[in-house]
């Protein structure tokens, strides 16, 4: 069975933009149903997010205080602050991401950023 100490480096993964816009990574790391809601409070499918162009250049996000917590045998849940630093902005949000191993490696099934202050 994956172990939950693998989550926090696959949630950096699937932010740094080398494997964030990699398709096969993340083919491997969505689940088939995953789901995110957006901090905007934008609905975004996976085949939306499979499909998204790279449009990360001058883009650099910093996950702060990374933390699993895992739920049942299977199903965990990571919670963090994102600080995603644009060249003309930083937006800062509260992040929870559901990973599932019940396929035999970590999988994302669902994803939430909701906007918060700056983390100083």
């Amino acid at each position: 069975m994956p172990d939950p100490a693998d989550l926090p480096a696959l949630e950096r993964a699937i932010w740094h933009a080398a494997t964030h816009y990699d398709p096969t990574f993340m083919a491997r790391t969505l689940a088939p149903d995953f789901v995110e809601f957006g901090r905007a409070g934008r609905l975004y499918p996976r085949a939306e997010l499979l499909a998204a162009p790279n449009v990360a250049e001058g883009v650099e996000t910093v996950l702060h205080d990374v933390a699993v917590r895992p739920l049942s045998a299977t199903i965990a849940l990571v919670t963090c602050v994102s600080e995603v630093r644009y060249p003309s902005r930083t937006e800062w949000s509260l992040r929870s991401t559901l990973w599932d191993c019940a396929s035999g490696s970590w999988q994302a099934r669902f994803h939430q950023g909701t906007p918060c202050e700056a983390k100083t």
